[in-house]
């Protein structure tokens, strides 16, 4: 939710989506809270249909989530969080721009403050790592001992095979604390890697 500096990434491309489901930026990861959005054509096809959109969730319409949300929305609107996510992101992109140079790093990739960091065992070919080898997981471990947290996915290529970090630093990042994501990222792999 306004990761890549509009309020869903859907809008960088003028689509416009039937439904749009979010969750924990929503409410800031305060309280547990989710949303579906409807377009016009969905609500248009229920109106037109039973009139009723019948649901229930255990949690739903929760006070104190609710109010988790409207306040991070709040926040979000009235520091104008979602603006800074651009040139954070110019920022954040410039700083990850060296690990490209790794031998196992096949890309980096994202869009404002939403990245990722592939790793692969043939740059060349982009032949994944096996599974077994943890490469994400060891790399999260390692950059954990130079203080950054990461999201370590594995699986992207086909399931099992395919390593990378997921990055989504806070929108208030700022430029020496990029380069320190970099850095220990780049520390990280050289200690995965030597092993």
């Amino acid at each position: 939710m306004g990761r890549t500096g509009k309020p869903f990434a859907v809008d960088h491309w003028n689509v416009e989506p039937d439904i749009i489901t979010l969750g924990k930026g929503v409410a800031g990861g305060y309280a547990p809270l989710g949303a579906v959005i409807a377009g016009p054509r969905v609500v248009q096809a229920i109106t037109k249909g039973s009139g009723a959109f019948a649901h229930g969730f255990t949690y739903q319409n929760h006070p104190v989530a609710m109010a988790a949300g409207n306040a991070v929305l709040d926040v979000l609107e009235g520091q104008r969080l979602f603006a800074r996510v651009v040139p954070a992101g110019r920022d954040f992109f410039a700083a990850l721009e060296p690990l490209q140079l790794h031998p196992y790093v096949g890309d980096v990739r994202g869009l404002g403050l939403l990245a990722a960091v592939e790793f692969v065992k043939d740059k060349t070919t982009r032949e994944p790592f096996p599974r077994q080898l943890n490469v994400a997981g060891r790399i999260f471990a390692a950059a954990v001992e130079h203080g950054v947290l990461t999201y370590p996915i594995q699986g992207c290529v086909d399931g099992t095979r395919g390593d990378h970090l997921l990055l989504a630093p806070p929108f208030t990042i700022m430029p020496e604390q990029c380069k320190a994501v970099s850095e220990a990222i780049a520390a990280a792999a050289r200690t995965v890697f030597q092993s």
